[in-house]
């Protein structure tokens, strides 16, 4: 293998690191090589965790590891030895190279050794299924990891790994200071709206806004904002991230990879070994401990976006030890973040059977100083200036229709956030607006003159855009749109909107557009294929759909008009698609047949709604969702230090230019 590298960074940081290279003739920024199944971090048989072109705030923290492998590519011989001796060294800019526990006054950290499989190909990941004798390749693995270090001044720096005989491998890292805002943001409110991409706001648009002659009557509220960009969102070692690492590379600066937060994946079994990096909160802690933290989110709240703001983990499905980071922190780490505000769902990990060793989290909460709500009206009447912890339902909260239209859907569901056994009721929910109206009264009170940081998720678009279920996922897109609205009349009312800098992106997208329209009553009647393909409106026989909001909530008064939205995507499982909005219970796309094969969910969508039209798969074995894109996605941005956010930049960058924005940086 050649060595695994970074996506190339902007043109200004090559310029800048290239020159500092002139001083490391022994360094050589090299493009990630061609692969599937790439080592992260490595060259050949060494790898440097975080890798190479990596950067940092002067002063932040993160951990570093070193590892070197030993293994036969070609899988005919046992593994080599692992190796016995490596020397890690460090040096800054053209100084000197300096042993790393020196140079970071750290005690020699003890020599670990493990093994693992490598699978390095498509032969390999499907064995079984292609009746294969592949195998993958044994490694042998010798490393070293120093915890908790930082660079304190500005500038270009290497870490080098020597072995074997005559072998090296450098990294490189950038380490920066931010400028000092004209206008320090007081306070920063980030909404992420999961896996949404720029066809999905059209779609919200035509969903909920009014038109005449063509024209809307108005845009969504954050279209008014003062500067629009775009991010690219590719993970360090793929083109196509998950929420975990897209989500991190936001929180932390640095790209991650899939199911990792905060951390660095090393090749270690364990998923709490990893190398750590401080996120923005942790930083906001450490340098303004005054100001109050808050996160909201309409998912489960050890889910992956909300999680990478306060855990590290290489593993985002460890719910019940994320609960337990949430309240006591990480071994070898900072203290715990303990958000001011936590509203989410996800009960079940906090008691019972599914909690860690089966603690009662709720308990801990009390001794930790947090006022615990239930249910919407509980937290509606919260009026105190205590920590505010609120939790509505085991798993994710029901989506905006099952609250609010298909309210039925929601009975039996036994999903109570007590964990006794009874129901959530959608009507006992709170929805993405009052939970983060209630936060930011909540974090107004405890961060006062020094202002907060909210992390707001609309989880539910990327969660129904899997399923295909796009309505529901455009419906909870629109609950975004109104939670907006309300936020910036809360920031009016209280006098905050211009010390505030307001930031709504998406952390990946969906292969997610419209283009057309579908007359839903004719696509019902039709008895052939051509029958009801012919249903699809496009060009001029598209027209305007049905949808009309007369009671100006900004939402439809109708989801299921006569004639809809044609949307879909490019990518997903085999399926049926009758554009209609399953009123029984939310859409399954896919089942798995008596013969393990995932086939089209015959009934299309529950509730009995006709087969539609068939859409073929175009996806892996064993998917039977649909999967993220590699697109850029947007970034609307309002309030001091927005202008920071135009243009184009990477999904780390958004760590450092909030970084700026809030002055965080070391020198105050």
């Amino acid at each position: 293998m050649k060595t695994s590298l970074l996506t190339l960074l902007s043109l200004s940081f090559i310029s800048s690191t290239v020159l500092a290279g002139r001083h490391s003739p022994a360094y050589k920024l090299v493009p990630d090589p061609e692969g599937q199944y790439l080592k992260p971090g490595c060259t050949n048989d060494a790898c440097i965790l975080p890798p190479t072109e990596s950067q940092f705030l002067a002063g932040g923290l993160f951990d570093l590891r070193v590892e070197v492998h030993a293994y036969d590519k070609k899988n005919k011989n046992p593994p080599p030895t692992p190796y016995k001796a490596f020397k890690t060294t460090v040096r800054k800019d053209n100084g000197d190279w300096v042993d790393a526990s020196r140079y970071f006054h750290h005690t020699q950290p003890s020599l670990e050794q493990w093994n693992f499989n490598w699978t390095n190909s498509l032969e390999v990941e499907y064995a079984d299924l292609l009746k294969s004798d592949a195998k993958p390749v044994k490694v042998n693995v010798a490393s070293r990891i120093w915890r908790k270090l930082k660079f304190d001044k500005p500038g270009t720096y290497y870490v080098k790994v020597d072995y074997g005989s005559k072998k090296s491998y450098t990294a490189r890292y950038k380490v920066v200071e931010p400028k000092r805002p004209k206008h320090k943001a007081k306070n920063v409110i980030l909404f992420i709206s999961d896996g949404t991409n720029v066809g999905a706001i059209t779609a919200a648009r035509a969903v909920a806004r009014a038109h005449t002659s063509g024209k809307f009557h108005s845009l969504l509220s954050f279209e008014d904002f003062d500067n629009l960009g775009h991010v690219v969102t590719n993970s360090i070692d793929s083109m196509l991230t998950d929420s975990a690492n897209s989500a991190s590379s936001y929180a932390t600066g640095h790209k991650g990879s899939v199911n990792a937060l905060g951390v660095h994946a090393d090749s270690s079994s364990s998923p709490f070994d990893d190398p750590k990096v401080e996120t923005i909160t942790e930083l906001i802690r450490r340098r303004d401990p005054k100001k109050s933290i808050g996160i909201v989110t309409t998912a489960y709240g050890q889910d992956a976006t909300p999680s990478a703001f306060y855990t590290h983990t290489r593993r985002r499905s460890e719910s019940a030890a994320i609960v337990d980071q949430l309240l006591h922190g990480v071994k070898n780490w900072t203290s715990p973040v303990l958000p001011d505000v936590f509203l989410a769902g996800g009960s079940e990990y906090y008691s019972g059977s599914k909690s860690l060793n089966g603690k009662d989290y709720f308990k801990e909460l009390t001794k930790a100083g947090y006022k615990t709500v239930y249910n919407k009206k509980d937290l509606k009447k919260y009026n105190d200036k205590s920590k505010l912890f609120g939790v509505f339902r085991q798993g994710n909260l029901d989506t905006w229709i099952e609250r609010n239209v298909y309210v039925n859907n929601t009975v039996g569901n036994k999903a109570s956030p007590r964990n006794d056994g009874k129901d959530a009721l959608g009507s006992d929910q709170p929805g993405l607006a009052d939970m983060t109206v209630k936060a930011l009264d909540t974090l107004k009170k405890r961060g006062g003159k020094n202002g907060f940081f909210l992390m707001s998720e609309a989880a539910s678009v990327d969660k129904k855009f899997h399923t295909l279920d796009w309505s529901r996922g455009i419906a909870d897109l629109v609950e975004l749109d109104v939670t907006i609205q309300k936020t910036i009349e809360w920031l009016k009312k209280h006098d905050e909107l211009d010390d505030t800098l307001i930031l709504v992106t998406a952390d990946h997208a969906h292969s997610f557009d419209v283009y057309g329209t579908v007359d839903t009553d004719y696509m019902t009647k039709a008895k052939t294929e051509d029958d009801k393909i012919s249903s699809i409106g496009v060009y001029q026989n598209a027209g305007w759909p049905g949808y009309y909001d007369k009671d100006g909530d900004g939402f439809p008064d109708n989801w299921n008009p006569k004639i809809a939205l044609a949307f879909g995507t490019n990518n997903g499982p085999a399926h049926y698609e009758a554009w209609k909005v399953s009123t029984n219970a939310p859409r399954y796309p896919s089942v798995t047949n008596d013969h393990g094969v995932i086939v089209p969910n015959p009934s299309d969508i529950a509730g009995n709604l006709g087969h539609g039209l068939l859409f073929n798969n175009n996806l892996p074995h064993g998917n039977d969702q649909g999967v993220h894109s590699m697109s850029d996605v947007f970034i609307y941005s309002n309030g001091p230090g927005s202008e920071l956010f135009k243009k184009t930049f990477e999904n780390w960058e958004l760590f450092f230019k909030m970084a700026e924005a809030l002055d965080l940086g070391s020198k105050h």
